[in-house]
């Protein structure tokens, strides 16, 4: 296959002469001054620029180093190079406020650990994390971590940071960063390795990462955000990575919001403020090159970052869907000499690279810009054309993707190539991008459109079945990755709302959704340990549990015997394709308008939409398979019949279905605090016995006013009961949830 589609630039590099500017002498030199610049000259360093020029007097004010602001103006009617950085000291502070800034810096790089555990560290975070996103260049990097080792002491001690290049200062809080990500994956408890960097009793490599992860932050905070560079950019990136590893959804998202407003400060979303060849030398001209493929790689993942976590999350997004796209760098090897090497795309023959897989995700995340400006016209659009257009869009997408990266069939020439040793991984992850696209575009549509039920339905399996892959490649001291947490529970929650809401449909893949709820529930239990999110989100899951299976018509012993039935211990180390029995053909994403049963056609009308929601009208859960293995459990679920008392939730008749908002279940848990009545738990892991609850001593409280008007939920007695808690609105699914009530 040939190489990914890449915006090719134009390399042609011309000259351009710069014109002569006046420069207005401010008055002699003092001798104070004239012994700085010998000192400057005598160290190498280049001069600072006069503190009393006048960007050095307005920089203060908050204008922008980039873009057509007055202060760009002004440089220029100084005759600055608008490329340099403003001035390495604030020209109003005083010599004890420098002498404060030195130091803090001191003590801050004080805590780095000795250059031979980070240089291991180092190696643990480019094997294990860099090749998932690509942020950072080991050849690069290197070269930053040799020149600060070879900075001598005393210019940190009388010069401080702003004494060495905006790159090189920020570097410490970048390498604070990355160690401290390499310290998550460590394995708990004691290691010989690592043992002594720990400082406290009990304290974990999780306290220590936190410590490093917090020095970086500070550093970043002393300089400032006047002479930003990229290293500074990188380097909030990373910090936004780390909190997100770490269940600290908020503050990540928090975090990559000011990493965009860094990247923009220094112009990497403007191709015109790339940076100039330092001379004619054909070295410098290819490393520049290089350096803007650095940037416009750094630049893409940030534009495919703030995308997919305000989606995720239910958040604004911090650059403009109306913004230009990105120019993408080009898919071009790793280099081995930047000086030497000319920027030429990837040949059909060269392996993969981690930056393929990058340029790759951007191009499934890209949808995701034209699903926000969807989800505007709310869950009645005039026309669902425009639905119907991004879906065959996403089809198209998924059709497209490289051999190498796919997970059924895929090009396995590259996989024994020693740099190739991620791509296994990326089979499973790569695809939960794309079914999480599909669950995005039709999720806000599922309680008023059949058609976008069943896709979102068949989405939420896919993904469920790529986090069942992808849990089952990864190692305990990994089960904080992030994407293993809210893949598994968005697909849970969207798949269990459709069939509690609308439990006449899709019954061809009941079997399915329950056999991936307790999978579901069994990764979480072994990822609570080490994923809080995981923890805080059985309790949930347990009570959607209760209403499922309610709904579905599953009798308890039936409920009983699927959740304790055991499941073959977790033994893959590879992910080869469709190794397991639980990705049938009927439930890919390539579903068409064709391929709908006549009753989920467009024109259908809703199930329930003015009626009742009565498990009256169920159907009998098939049986066989792991689910129902024992002859006790067929015998149940063939006695679930309506003549056992089933429950029967009646909606008014006018009720309003589209008034519903739609589902953001890891934003509803992260930020409105989803949480269950369950106050007396001493623990969120819960045996499998716990999932058949005893349902004595409920009663129904007093009516009230409410979504559903009148009806209130049922409490369990002495207040501890599995009703939804938070800060969710009436219009939440899960308001309308505590509203059915089987118990």
């Amino acid at each position: 296959m040939p190489p990914l589609p890449v915006t090719h630039e134009r390399h042609q590099l011309t000259q351009v002469s710069k014109e002569s500017a006046c420069r207005y002498e401010t008055g002699a030199p003092t001798a104070k001054e004239h012994r700085r610049q010998l000192s400057n000259a005598g160290a190498g360093l280049p001069d600072a620029e006069p503190l009393d020029s006048i960007p050095n007097k307005v920089a203060n004010f908050g204008y922008s180093q980039t873009g057509a602001s007055t202060l760009g103006f002004l440089k220029k009617i100084e005759g600055a190079d608008p490329n340099e950085s403003l001035s390495k000291l604030n020209p109003d502070s005083s010599h004890n406020e420098s002498f404060n800034t030195r130091e803090r810096y001191k003590s801050l790089i004080r805590q780095l650990p000795a250059r031979t555990f980070i240089d291991k560290l180092v190696d643990i975070y480019f094997r294990s994390f860099n090749w998932q996103y690509y942020g950072l260049d080991r050849d690069v990097f290197d070269k930053q971590l040799a020149e600060w080792y070879r900075l001598p002491f005393n210019l940190l001690t009388t010069g401080g940071p702003h004494a060495l290049s905006p790159d090189l200062r920020a570097f410490p809080a970048m390498l604070f960063q990355t160690i401290a990500t390499a310290l998550l994956v460590l394995p708990s408890g004691s290691d010989p390795t690592f043992d002594s960097l720990k400082y406290a009793g009990g304290m974990t490599f999780e306290d220590l990462a936190m410590d490093y992860s917090e020095s970086g932050v500070a550093i970043l905070s002393l300089l400032g955000k006047r002479q930003m560079s990229i290293t500074t950019v990188l380097t909030g990136f990373l910090r936004a990575s780390f909190l997100k590893y770490v269940a600290l959804v908020t503050e990540a998202w928090h975090a990559i919001g000011s990493a965009i407003r860094d990247a923009q400060e220094i112009g990497l979303h403007r191709d015109s403020l790339d940076p100039k060849p330092k001379s004619d030398d054909p070295a410098a001209v290819l490393e520049n090159q290089w350096e803007i493929q650095r940037r416009r790689r750094l630049w893409m993942i940030l534009v495919g970052w703030d995308v997919h976590t305000g989606v995720v999350l239910g958040r604004p997004i911090s650059i403009s869907v109306g913004m230009a796209s990105p120019t993408l760098p080009v898919d071009a090897p790793t280099p081995k000499d930047r000086s030497k090497t000319p920027v030429l795309p990837r040949s059909e023959n060269d392996p993969p690279t981690p930056l393929t897989r990058a340029i790759w995700a951007y191009h499934v995340m890209v949808p995701l810009r034209h699903i926000v400006e969807l989800e505007k016209e709310g869950a009645c659009p005039k026309d669902f054309s425009k639905v119907d257009a991004l879906h065959q869009q996403l089809l198209d997408v998924e059709a497209q993707t490289p051999p190498y990266f796919r997970l059924e069939n895929p090009d396995t020439r590259f996989d024994d190539h020693p740099d190739c040793y991620w791509i296994p991984f990326v089979r499973a992850t790569l695809p939960q991008l794309m079914s999480f696209n599909f669950m995005a575009l039709h999720r806000p549509y599922i309680f008023t459109r059949p058609k976008s039920r069943t896709a979102a339905l068949r989405a939420s399996l896919n993904m469920l079945h790529a986090q069942r892959l992808h849990f089952q490649s990864l190692k305990p001291q990994q089960y904080k990755t992030f994407s293993l947490f809210f893949g598994t529970f968005d697909a849970i929650v969207l798949m269990a709302s459709i069939y509690i809401l609308f439990p006449k449909e899709h019954t061809e893949l009941v079997h399915n959704a329950l056999q991936h709820f307790q999978w579901a529930v069994e990764r979480f239990e072994a990822m609570s340990e080490r994923n809080a999110l995981a923890k805080a989100a059985l309790g949930v899951l347990r009570a959607i549990f209760m209403r499922l299976k309610k709904s579905l018509g599953i009798s308890p012993q039936a409920a009983k015997a699927m959740l304790s039935n055991p499941v073959p211990p977790v033994t893959s180390t590879s992910l080869s394709p469709f190794p397991f029995t639980d990705s049938p053909p009927e439930y890919r994403s390539d579903m068409g308008t064709d391929t709908l049963s006549p009753e989920l056609s467009e024109g259908a009308t809703l199930a329930n939409g003015g009626g009742s929601i009565s498990s009256n009208s169920t159907f009998t859960p098939s049986v066989g398979g792991d689910m129902f293995a024992s002859a006790e459990a067929v015998s149940a679920a063939a006695a679930a019949q309506p003549s056992s008392g089933a429950f029967d939730w009646s909606l008014p008749s006018d009720f309003d279905w589209a008034s519903l908002a739609p589902i953001y279940a890891t934003s509803d848990l992260v930020y409105n605090n989803l949480d269950l009545g369950l106050r007396d738990t001493s623990s969120a892991i819960l045996p499998s016995s716990a999932w058949d609850l005893d349902m004595s001593g409920l009663h129904s409280p007093n009516g009230g006013g409410s979504l559903l008007g009148g009806q209130q939920p049922v409490q369990q007695q002495g207040g501890s009961g599995f009703q939804f808690e938070g800060d969710f609105g009436n219009d939440s699914v899960w308001s309308l949830l505590n509203h059915y009530t089987p118990f």
